[in-house]
């Protein structure tokens, strides 16, 4: 009787624990379409840094940031629309003729990440680093910058 119940008992646990493991494969696919959208959110995201016409910005804005997005960079950190482009123009100013090219993005579970190159287009890498980003409600809701050393 003992071993038919632990036998009971074992298949139940076995079930449960495939069936938690489905729940996670599911988790796993439907993170696809987050990384996708993650990817487009980002490609965005430099476009805007790379577009040197500030009365291009604000159409842009609302398409890929929540209205209090931030960036925190080593210098500074920036929170909503205003912010954000005072920093942008800031860095175009520092850096005048180099542009970003970001590398396609890594998503985990809610967490992204982009490294990118930042230079003239003779040299795109002359800078390197990194940006850890999340979004909420489908526009970007944050963004940390990290500077790789030379």
């Amino acid at each position: 009787m003992k071993s038919i119940i632990r036998h009971a008992l074992m298949a139940t646990a076995l079930a449960v624990a495939s069936m938690a493991f489905a729940q996670d494969s599911k988790m796993t696919i439907t993170s696809i379409p987050d990384a996708a959208l993650a990817q487009q959110l980002v490609d965005l995201h430099f476009n805007i840094w790379n577009d040197p016409e500030p009365k291009n910005w604000p159409a842009k804005f609302s398409q890929a940031y929540a209205p209090n997005f931030s960036v925190a960079d080593p210098k500074a950190v920036a929170s909503g629309y205003v912010s954000v482009g005072q920093l942008i123009q800031r860095v175009q100013s520092e850096h005048a003729g180099f542009v970003f090219t970001p590398d396609p993005i890594t998503w985990n579970h809610g967490l992204g990440r982009v490294t990118w190159g930042y230079g003239p287009r003779s040299n795109p890498n002359l800078v390197r680093g990194e940006d850890i980003f999340t979004i909420k409600d489908g526009k970007l809701a944050s963004m940390h910058v990290f500077l790789n050393p030379q």
